[in-house]
């Protein structure tokens, strides 16, 4: 199974394609068919009930779009880019660290010095100078000139954003992990490869915060999952989780817990353990905001693709937004706690000379920490809080620091697509996707052996009773048996129920497994239950 092959196959059997395709097409966005959508919602299943389920992820959907404001304090704006390349001769744009072997790993000044000895592989004429090419899609919010606006490239922002709230929700206690499906977008230079380089994409993403003294350590079972590991230096080693951590080649213990959970997931959702390992980050490559990270990445006729990036983010992000804004986005260190004067806001002498506006500035101020001058929007305008607007009180209050935070970021479309390579089965002319049950798009597929005699009747007698216990089955009678096996099987239907005339004599259907090809004759009752996951 190769990319073209793969490609092939999910348009013709409903999985994805390209969208726009009646104005041209659009690079870096796909339309999802029925098959695709159903596959899609099977993986997302899956990974929240190893992260929300399990894990105990609190759980967010937050905005597509963001103010300005926000990506300057996250970095975005002024890291958020890839390295840009023009031939004035043709006029193509390439990315420069695609066009040198290695170059997505090499340092910028290395990688330029690389580009001043390449070519145009359009039509070998000179390159430009190495530009920096923002990825952010640019928007405007409200009406006349507006605001200025982005489209969220990752998740992770909206949940650091409410960051204050969840920990409200958490009763104020740490370690807590929130996690998160939606969409990003990336305005790439060059998306290519369908599903592997989008310009809108779908993430699951989890953010796990702790106290910087109190990183959560590994559990006995995480710690005896077994995984293959290439560290910075490039050696490849295959050991426990535990042994890993323990000798230190992953050093935080956190970061250990997520790549061990990030196995599971791919294993369940079946991936060959043979055709997964986790890559570290080389320092120059390493993100902005990261002080380690590992790229879990799956083997595929395109070479190692990264499907999930486990990265230390430390308190990069609540620290830039606590520094940027006016919230508090510090947590207090259990037993720290000693007696201090506060300002607190006067609510009387606020109703008295705001009225209605009070609760506006009340809420403005609930979070942060209150000193007289303090500068407070209302309704556009600036007010400030001046000393007789407060009073002093004392408080027993704790230090404050902020919390550290370590990111699985997973990336579904790229997942679906070397799940559909590395699940692809062939013997002969047969082809099939040998997915486990709980991924295959399809519970069921419901086959009368003829459309007469009243076996459709029955067959649609059995869809009913298996909707109604939730089975998501197939009806399908066209074309011989075989042939409805071997669409079935192609876009990895588990299960396949065959209704013939014995079927109306004994209540008995065949049920057919897909990658043996076993049948058993069984009650429709049994066979059901059987199915049902």
């Amino acid at each position: 199974m190769d990319f073209q092959k793969v490609i092939a196959f999910a348009t013709r059997r409903g999985l994805f394609q390209p969208a726009f395709g009646a104005y041209g097409g659009l690079a870096g966005f796909l339309d999802y068919g029925p098959v695709g959508v159903k596959l899609r919602r099977r993986i997302l299943e899956v990974w929240r009930r190893h992260y929300v389920i399990d894990a105990g992820c609190l759980e967010l959907d937050g905005a597509l779009i963001g103010p300005e404001v926000l990506f300057k304090a996250s970095g975005h704006l002024g890291e958020f880019d890839d390295p840009l390349v023009n031939c004035d001769d043709c006029g193509k744009q390439f990315r420069a660290d695609h066009l040198i072997e290695d170059g997505e790993e090499m340092a910028r000044d290395k990688l330029a010095n690389a580009l001043s000895r390449t070519a145009c592989p359009n039509c070998g004429a000179g390159l430009s100078e190495m530009t920096a090419f923002n990825l952010m899609f640019s928007t405007k919010v409200g009406a006349g000139k507006g605001l200025q606006g982005y489209l969220r490239p990752e998740t992770a922002q909206s949940i650091f954003l409410a960051f204050p709230w969840l920990l409200r929700q958490n009763r104020g206690k740490l370690p807590f992990a929130v996690g998160q499906i939606g969409r990003s977008f990336r305005n790439e230079i060059s998306a290519r490869q369908g599903p592997l380089r989008m310009r809108e994409f779908t993430a699951m993403e989890v953010e796990h915060f702790f106290l910087p003294d109190n990183e959560p350590q590994l559990s006995d079972d995480l710690s005896k999952v077994t995984i293959t590991l290439l560290n910075s230096a490039g050696k490849e080693i295959t050991c426990s989780v535990g042994e890993a951590h323990s000798d230190g080649t992953v050093n935080s213990s956190l970061v250990a817990c997520h790549l061990a959970r990030a196995q599971l997931f791919f294993t369940d959702i079946g991936v060959p353990k043979n055709k997964l390992r986790f890559r570290q980050h080389g320092s120059n490559e390493m993100a902005h905001y990261s002080s380690d990270c590992w790229d879990g990445e799956i083997d595929t006729s395109l070479g190692w693709v990264e499907v999930v990036g486990v990265a230390h983010r430390g308190d990069y992000d609540l620290s830039a937004h606590g520094n940027a804004s006016s919230k508090e986005f510090r947590v207090a260190v259990p037993g720290t706690g000693k007696e201090t004067e506060i300002w607190v806001p006067d609510i009387g002498k606020l109703g008295k000379e705001f009225k209605s506006d009070a609760k506006i500035i009340l809420e403005a101020i609930k979070d942060i920490e209150l000193q007289p001058g303090i500068l407070v929007e209302v309704n556009g305008d600036k007010v400030e809080l001046t000393s007789e607007y407060m009073s002093q009180k004392t408080e027993r209050r704790s230090e404050m620091v902020y919390a550290n935070v370590v990111e699985p970021a997973f990336g579904l479309d790229r997942i679906l697509y070397c799940l559909l390579e590395s699940s692809w089965k062939s013997d002969g002319e047969r082809e099939w996707i040998s997915l486990p049950q709980e991924t295959s798009p399809y519970d069921l597929l419901v086959a009368p052996l003829m459309t007469k005699d009243n076996l459709d009747i029955k067959a649609h007698e059995i869809m009913k009773a298996a909707t109604k216990i939730n089975i998501d089955a197939y009806y399908d009678e066209a074309g011989s048996i075989g042939r409805r096996y071997a669409r079935a099987d192609e876009i990895g239907i588990f299960y396949s129920m065959t209704i013939d005339h014995q079927t109306l004599e004994d209540g008995t259907v065949t049920l057919r497994e897909r990658d043996s090809k076993d049948q058993n004759r069984l009650s429709i009752d049994d066979a059901l239950n059987k199915v049902r996951r």
